[in-house]
């Protein structure tokens, strides 16, 4: 594995469940989880990850830190067999769930002191934490609201600049600008070499802060791109105005293979969707009297949104 690759996912398949013949019946089910999947993340990115409920998301999460078995493929995490080598991984590694079980009878204080026995806490780094994440922690975990128990558990994820981390829907529950200061420190941390793995349903959050992106859905990889290609390839919204209301054959552009839709607004405005390369459709209106136009990148939602349809 190359050096600068951290996260090597290969050909991983996990199915949940069981058949079994009785006699002359079968029971039980399998469910097939994640299918075939493969794909790396490099040494200081932020890989996006993708998908709707039910896709196939957590349980990558949960079979790249060994938390279930497989059936087939293979995990490395730098480098290490993410089975045989799990507990030197984990060492290195820091992970938010997304569903966040913390010891309830602790405090902030208790707990950052019993997690820094085991994993040393940069206590400089700690103090930057406490001021983004402005939460007690003298009050007992059970007493802290679902948000404030999300601020504990990003700060012990964080705190000892773990090598790279793993974090599932680390936003809920946080304030919007607390969380653009947690996307500050994000950045901050890539740029210190830090790798991290992110899952989120924000999809306004994965354009902002990741470097890539990998969409799954029905436990496959249907895609793995760099943001700002596949703003700029898989989809553009174009505005056109027309001078004054005129015939504009919709039906005909349709017939592009660029053109996604065509809606007209009004008499004299039309939006459309242009995927790839957009060459064909500038071709296509060339003879046609236009006001102006403009073509902008899609945003993620858009782009994600059309590959689920």
């Amino acid at each position: 594995m190359s050096n600068d690759v951290v996260l090597q996912v290969s050909n991983l398949t996990k199915i949940y469940g069981k058949k079994i013949d009785i006699k002359i019946k079968k029971v039980g089910k399998e469910i097939l989880a994640v299918n075939n999947v493969s794909f790396s993340v490099k040494k200081g990115e932020i890989f996006g990850f993708l998908g709707p409920n039910g896709a196939g998301k957590t349980t990558t999460m949960r079979s790249i830190l060994n938390y279930l078995r497989i059936q087939e493929g293979s995990i490395t995490v730098f480098g290490l067999d993410h089975n045989k080598d799990s507990i030197e991984i984990r060492k290195r590694l820091g992970y938010i769930p997304g569903e966040l079980g913390l010891y309830e009878d602790f405090t902030g204080e208790e707990l950052v002191k019993y997690v820094d026995n085991f994993r040393p806490i940069s206590q400089e780094f700690l103090k930057e934490l406490r001021t983004v994440f402005r939460v007690s922690f003298t009050q007992k975990i059970r007493s802290l609201s679902h948000g404030n128990k999300q601020q504990i558990g990003l700060i012990l994820a964080l705190a000892s600049k773990p090598e790279f981390l793993i974090l599932d829907e680390p936003s809920i529950g946080l304030d919007p600008l607390m969380t653009a200061n947690f996307h500050k420190i994000l950045r901050k941390l890539r740029e210190e070499g830090i790798t991290i793995f992110l899952s989120s349903h924000d999809l306004s959050e994965v354009q902002s802060i990741c470097d890539r992106v990998g969409i799954i859905k029905e436990g496959k990889i249907i895609l793995i791109e760099e943001i700002e290609i596949l703003k700029r390839k898989f989809l553009q919204n174009v505005r056109i105005k027309l001078p004054s209301p005129q015939a504009f054959d919709e039906e005909e552009i349709m017939k592009l293979d660029s053109v996604i839709s065509c809606e007209r607004v009004n008499n004299t405005t039309l939006v459309l969707k242009v995927k790839e390369n957009i060459s064909e459709f500038l071709n296509w209106i060339k003879d046609i009297d236009i006001l102006r136009i403009t073509i902008e990148d899609a945003s993620l939602e858009e782009i994600f949104l059309h590959y689920y349809e």
